[in-house]
């Protein structure tokens, strides 16, 4: 009895002494689909795009009012690509994933994209094409916002080439 109770006073000054909470309430946000857009120059023809499903942002907010940590979802999203020359050959993927973006306190970022979706262009090596990603992308971002490193696991698929037969 007596070591149970020094454990639940040592446990009840620990909580006395310790820090406030040093992040306000989380943001959440609802955000529909995109606008329906025409995606010039990464195949060699144009494609039409349509998102079906919404984006649920989770923002964090430090005490100090900065956004420190921005989570993302896509639950049951859809993506439709038409191409736009003679064939009007379509093709409808999943999109469901997840995207992470944190702040670092000296200005960098760090992200990651993972699940099902769409990349114009390739994130790994800027090559023109729609790449679709079935894995994790994760990259790192100076405090200027420039790349500093890139790395997938997975599969990035252009698919130009599906579009175009």
């Amino acid at each position: 009895m007596r070591r149970r109770l020094l454990v639940v006073s040592t446990l009840l000054a620990a909580l006395a002494f310790a820090p406030a909470a040093t992040a306000n309430k989380p943001i959440r946000e609802i955000i529909p689909a995109p606008d329906d857009m025409v995606i010039s120059g990464q195949c060699e023809f144009p494609v039409f795009g349509h998102i079906q499903g919404s984006e649920i942002d989770t923002t964090f907010i430090a005490k100090a009012g900065d956004s420190v940590k921005l989570l993302a979802v896509f639950p049951g999203n859809t993506l439709t690509l038409t191409s736009l020359d003679d064939t009007d050959k379509s093709l409808t993927l999943g999109a469901t994933g997840s995207f992470q973006l944190r702040a670092k306190p000296d200005g960098t970022l760090s992200g990651m994209v993972t699940g099902r979706g769409v990349w114009l262009g390739n994130p790994v090596t800027s090559e023109p094409g729609i790449w679709y990603q079935n894995g994790r992308v994760s990259a790192n971002l100076d405090a200027a916002g420039n790349t500093t490193s890139v790395r997938s696991t997975g599969t990035l698929v252009n698919v130009c080439p599906l579009l175009a037969s």
